[in-house]
């Protein structure tokens, strides 16, 4: 199949909705619990909250927040705002405490959403920065509390008024996102168009959804991956897509039978707990096609990822992207994929791998990722509030994404890690994934959890050093933590510092602390290479 590129009559959200309304109707277009929705409703439904948004004095470029959990409210607001040329800002609702406090200060929002999960968190720093002119909350409001009621926006006027006229170049939302635990999130500006070509990429190009097609997911809303990717290309090719609260590895499959799924949306670890269930048999037999996602596993990960295609007869498509690249970069596709890999290069894009000064790597050596559009408009215009950093981020005429992999021979991207999950080894072995290397340990019985960080050495490498916390009543030694790892990694990923303790440096929120653990002295841990002898 030829890739090919979204007709020019097609270039903003609501132009999108007005054209599926038109072609498809009253067939169903988004299922979430009990609610829903025709492609008819959408249209319609988004124009009356636009309309309602657009009467108390919201207009394009102002922001609109969704502090939400999934719900079809939560995908009426963010479409509604986009049709009116609004700025939606999708907050993570992993974001409590100064994390939302410094995103809702620095967007200060002309509305936010707010609903019985997120609303407590907000209630918390409310008093410490100026609330949004608009607070509505979903459902019924709390007593005593200054939210409106969401009822304001079921109206009767089902006709988009249309204020001002929108560009595929105005910005459609500020995503923010966290790269580094020690920094502040990023808040990437997308432009309308992004939507409709990634969409477009993933519906028409990639995976071929059709009319027939039921795409189900349990990731949350506020993900570009989900809306972009998931949304947007289940509305371009007239897809049924299905919204679940939340990820129930033990009513995932009814799910997938219940609604006649045959693709699902993952990311990170989800294949893993899906396939180490027990008691699975009854759910071998289902209907999904394709698992499509970002899983950024490891190469052995991909006994995994055969073993689960074999189990459930589902071909697993990965691949790689950021928000900044507009969730695109690379995707295996169903007739052209290599398990192992995050596939070749999207239709609208162009992949590198660099060294530390932006010089290109030959076939198979490691280096950062960096992507630019092919394609006008496709990616992010920039960070809010931060153009002195995205001038850093898009030196070179290059996206610097921060993460490391290399290209083989034949274009396949393969994914290592990030640069604050990765340890250097050397300019031949490049960057290894710190993630990997605890994957490893933490399948050790008698180990809770562990984290792995780099050292630096004299010769301008890092040696790997594991932290490690055993279970309760459980005893581990740093040899027998060697001796286990040396039977899975290669040798030049093997701990050479392994540290033993109670527990892991963390922050009031949970979060390891890597700055402490970097900081590690390696003249307490043991060492692999001053007291034992191993052959390698």
């Amino acid at each position: 199949m030829t890739d090919t590129a979204p007709p020019e009559s097609l270039r903003t959200v609501s132009q999108l909705l007005e054209r599926k309304a038109a072609a498809y109707g009253d067939r169903t277009f988004f299922k979430c619990s009990q609610k829903e929705l025709s492609f008819a409703d959408i249209e319609q439904k988004t124009a009356k909250i636009a309309n309602r948004l657009h009467e108390i004095g919201i207009s394009s470029g102002d922001h609109v927040c969704l502090y939400l959990y999934n719900s079809a409210e939560y995908l009426l607001m963010y479409l509604a705002a986009m049709r009116l040329g609004a700025i939606v800002v999708p907050i993570d609702t992993r974001f409590t405490g100064d994390m939302l406090l410094n995103i809702l200060n620095r967007v200060k929002g002309d509305a936010i959403f707010l609903d019985k999960h997120t609303h407590s968190e907000y209630e918390k720093i409310r008093g410490q920065q100026s609330a949004a002119p608009y607070e509505y909350y979903i459902g019924t409001p709390p007593q005593k509390t200054p939210y409106r009621s969401f009822d304001e926006f079921r109206g009767n006027d089902q006709r988009f008024s249309k204020g001002s006229p929108i560009s595929s170049t105005d910005p459609g939302s500020v995503t923010f996102i966290q790269q580094q635990q020690t920094s502040q999130p990023k808040g990437v500006v997308l432009p309308q168009f992004s939507y409709i070509n990634t969409g477009w990429e993933s519906g028409q190009n990639l995976f071929n959804f059709t009319e027939d097609d039921c795409i189900l997911t349990s990731l949350p809303l506020y993900s570009i991956f989900t809306f972009q990717l998931g949304i947007m290309g289940a509305l371009i090719t007239g897809s049924t897509f299905v919204l679940l609260k939340q990820f129930d590895p033990h009513q995932f499959w009814s799910k997938i039978r219940e609604h006649d799924a045959s693709v699902f949306l993952y990311l990170s670890r989800m294949l893993s707990v899906l396939y180490n269930q027990q008691d699975l048999e009854q759910y071998e037999e289902n209907t999904v096609n394709f698992a499509i996602g970002h899983g950024f596993g490891f190469r052995n990960d991909e006994n995994l990822i055969k073993n689960f295609e074999q189990r459930f007869d589902i071909t697993v498509l990965e691949g790689y992207g950021t928000t900044q690249v507009g969730t695109i970069a690379t995707y295996n596709r169903p007739d052209q994929r290599r398990i192992g890999s995050v596939g070749q290069v999207a239709s609208f894009a162009d992949v590198d791998i660099v060294d530390e000064n932006d010089w290109s790597l030959p076939e198979n050596e490691t280096g950062e990722i960096v992507v630019r559009p092919t394609r006008n408009n496709t990616m992010m215009l920039g960070y809010h509030d931060n153009h002195g950093q995205a001038v850093r981020d898009c030196r070179n005429q290059w996206i610097h994404t921060g993460d490391i992999g290399y290209k083989d021979e034949d274009g396949y991207l393969f994914f290592v890690a990030n640069k604050e999950n990765s340890i250097y080894r050397g300019q031949i072995a490049g960057r290894i994934s710190t993630l990997e290397i605890e994957s490893v340990i933490n399948s050790h019985g008698p180990v809770r959890e562990c984290a792995v960080t780099g050292v630096s050495m004299q010769d301008d490498t890092e040696a790997v050093v594991a932290v490690v916390v055993p279970q309760e009543n459980k005893e581990v030694t740093p040899p027998e933590i060697y001796r286990y790892c040396k039977q899975r990694l290669p040798y030049i990923k093997i701990p050479r510092y392994i540290d033993v303790r109670k527990e892991l440096p963390r922050t009031p929120t949970g979060k390891i602390r890597t700055e402490v653990l970097n900081e590690i002295s390696i003249k307490e841990a043991w060492d692999r290479d001053q007291g034992y002898e191993f052959s390698r």
